[in-house]
């Protein structure tokens, strides 16, 4: 692909003939118009005087209009100053034979703010309208109808121009009187270089912002581009002013004043652009943001829009001026920052290069305007500003266009000399996988077989404890789990019951597992012979875990219980001790309420079991169980099992069940908890094993009885 920079240098040179015809041939149409008919030329016959009223002037008054105007050379502001004042402007002339007897018509290139024309004192028509509902037609000619009753054709004539000049008021380009046909014919084409021209180059803009706006919903990794897409909506804006005298719906139908409609369209989306413009060369360049740079950039832009909006007409708005270009001047000092930050950083400095380059036209017409407008004084041209901005635009859209289509291209390059690199690593790939497969199908069989023998280790009690009704759901994630849970018991009575969840999954958490039930289960016989507390069987645990697995990483949590004898009444008391694992959740048949078992809040509770040289406390606590009562423990994977929109299962769902399965069995209550988080998660991928034991109290002498029948 050719490079971007000679690209670019040839669309310059296209652009640049382009705009420079287009400002020769709008010039030429605006001072010398060729000449179809008979055309008496007035520019350098108008004088000018100050009557600040708004009424017709008497005869004395039009005699006080006699001082020379250096038409298009002299801003009326300059005369009258700022303030809303009229000023009048005076042509005398005698028409040529061949005008004589005609409806003719006045041509004026560009007049503003407001104005009214007569003719011999007859009203002529007006551009613009004066307060209290002020508008200006802008950059659109100003044409008039000289109707043959009102002219003397055989004797002197007499204009009299009224403009309010308010903030601005200027004169300038042709003015000339002819036929109605040449100066409209004159007018339209005028209008259309001054004007209507523009819509062009919004149109190329919409379609740039459309352009780019899907192109940021299918890269979203490019902010660059929806910051582009924003740029051209608020140049689209800001370049409606051109043309606004030509909608009439703004003032008109929506009934927005000229000065609000102004200030918005012009001066803030102006001020706006700046502000998008620095977005999108910093996102484009793909600096790193720095905090401070963006508070100021805010600030600044907040207080030209404070200040700006503080304004009440016209006046005030050319007032502050000076303010708003000064901000805005430090805006400029904030690119030029990101500039020379780009071309250090070696990552950045070919686009930080690219962007300064296509910033050059609006830069030199910039120039160009101060030198032909502010010290040459001719105004009859376009501003090249706006050309500048435009040749900018083009600029950056092409400069994206070519980023964007050499990546397309590169993407192409690599796929068309890769792919015969991609056939042969295809082939090694497939041998490699032919092996893997092969030991991926002996290790699922050495899988299948740790399984067989974890869950013979790992079952559900296969006979039933004096007063329980037991239920247990063991769901591994894998083949192998990191769960193990266990019952102890001496014939019919149940003596206690442990759950632990090992960290990690898969082989090695499996393999702690099968390593834990031996220590776990000494160490509880152990405790219960010596009838110590089952926090203290806990902490042999630790001490036991730590000392087997060695290097081993994985820690568990648990939780261990002691069941008690049955008292008179039938109640059980249970000790338990926590491990660092969610805590269980009992259901009371007397008041049908659900409650965590959390115990003495104010003894110390810390640490799992199993991680080397970390101190762990373990608290005791103790709870009786009466008929109907329902204990459920579980593993995380239960409570922390999430669904598609990350909403996890909780605690809440496990009493609700509860409550409303309370009078069915174990075996019901468990299916209801199983069915329950398998339709939570639905499709959604499950990220632990999940080990339930549901334990529902019976009356013991019920169990007596049934044993007794045998």
């Amino acid at each position: 692909m050719i490079k971007f920079k000679s690209l670019l240098c040839i669309l310059y040179v296209i652009l640049t003939i382009c705009t420079a015809s287009f400002i020769v041939i709008s010039g030429v149409h605006n001072e010398k118009i060729p000449t179809e008919s008979l055309e008496l030329d007035l520019s350098d016959k108008f004088t000018w005087g100050l009557i600040d009223h708004s009424q017709y002037p008497t005869t004395e008054e039009i005699e006080t209009i006699n001082k020379p105007l250096k038409f298009g050379k002299q801003n009326l502001c300059k005369i009258v100053g700022l303030g809303g004042h009229f000023i009048w402007l005076k042509a005398e002339f005698t028409l040529p034979e061949e005008l004589q007897y005609k409806d003719l018509g006045l041509f004026i290139t560009y007049i503003h703010f407001a104005n009214k024309v007569w003719i011999n004192g007859n009203f002529a028509g007006q551009s613009g309208s004066f307060p209290p509902t002020e508008t200006s037609q802008l950059y659109l000619p100003g044409i008039y109808n000289l109707p043959k009753e009102s002219l003397n054709s055989n004797g002197k004539n007499t204009i009299l121009i009224q403009v309010y000049n308010h903030g601005k008021g200027e004169i300038s380009g042709k003015a000339f009187v002819s036929t109605q046909y040449r100066s409209k014919r004159a007018a339209k084409i005028t209008s259309f270089w001054n004007t209507y021209n523009y819509m062009f180059y919004i149109g190329g803009m919409f379609a740039s912002m459309i352009l780019f706006l899907f192109l940021f919903i299918l890269h979203h990794h490019k902010p660059a581009y929806i910051w582009f897409a924003v740029l051209n909506l608020c140049t689209i804006v800001f370049c409606s002013t051109l043309f606004a005298p030509a909608m009439p719906f703004v003032h008109e139908i929506l009934g927005i004043p000229f000065y609000k409609f102004y200030r918005t369209s012009l001066c803030f989306t102006g001020i706006v652009d700046f502000a998008l413009w620095i977005s999108f060369a910093r996102n484009y360049i793909a600096l790193p943001r720095k905090k401070y740079l963006d508070i100021i950039r805010v600030v600044i832009l907040t207080a030209q829009i404070i200040i700006l909006y503080s304004t009440h007409n016209y006046d005030e708005l050319i007032s502050i001026t000076k303010i708003e270009f000064f901000l805005t001047f430090i805006h400029i000092l904030i690119f030029i920052n990101c500039v020379i930050r780009g071309i250090l950083i070696p990552a950045c400095r070919y686009r930080a290069i690219n962007i300064t380059i296509c910033l050059a036209p609006f830069v030199l017409s910039v120039i160009a305007d101060i030198i032909v407008r502010g010290f040459l004084g001719i105004t009859t041209l376009p501003f090249f500003s706006y050309f500048g901005w435009q040749l900018n635009i083009i600029s950056y859209l092409f400069m994206l266009s070519h980023s964007h289509a050499s990546a397309l291209e590169k993407n192409e390059y690599l796929n068309k000399n890769l792919q015969e690199e991609v056939r042969k690593q295809t082939e090694n790939l497939h041998e490699s996988n032919e092996r893997l497969l092969e030991r991926i199908h002996r290790s699922n069989i050495d899988l299948q077989m740790a399984s067989v023998v974890q869950q013979r280790l790992f079952q559900a009690p296969h006979k039933s404890y004096k007063g329980w009704d037991i239920a247990v759901s063991y769901d591994p994630l894998s083949e192998v789990s990191g769960d193990f849970f266990d019952f102890y018991g001496l014939g019919t009575t149940l003596d206690g019951m442990c759950l632990f969840d090992v960290s990690g999954h898969g082989v090695a958490a499996s393999l702690v597992t099968m390593l834990s039930k031996s220590i776990v289960y000494n160490a509880f016989q152990k405790s219960r012979f010596y009838d110590v507390p089952i926090s203290k069987c806990l902490l042999d645990v630790n001490h036991d875990l730590i000392v087997a697995k060695g290097a081993i990483d994985n820690y568990m949590t648990g939780i261990m219980m002691r069941i008690r004898e049955f008292k008179e009444n039938d109640e059980c008391n249970i000790d338990y001790s926590n491990a660092g694992h969610p805590r269980p959740i009992i259901y009371r048949a007397e008041s049908g309420e659900c409650e965590e078992i959390v115990g003495n809040r104010d003894s110390e509770q810390c640490g799992a079991i199993g991680m080397y040289n970390v101190d762990v406390k373990f608290r005791d606590v103790s709870f009786s169980m009466n008929k109907d009562d329902i204990l459920v423990t579980f593993t995380d994977g239960l409570t922390e099992a999430e669904n598609l929109q990350h909403e996890i299962f909780g605690r809440e769902r496990i009493m609700e069940i509860l409550k409303e399965n309370h009078s069915k069995s174990a075996h019901h209550i468990l299916n209801e908890l199983t069915y329950a988080v398998k339709f939570f998660v639905a499709e959604a991928d499950r990220k632990d094993d999940i080990t339930i034991i549901v334990m529902k109290r019976e009356d013991s002498k019920d169990f007596l009885e049934a044993l007794d029948s045998d």
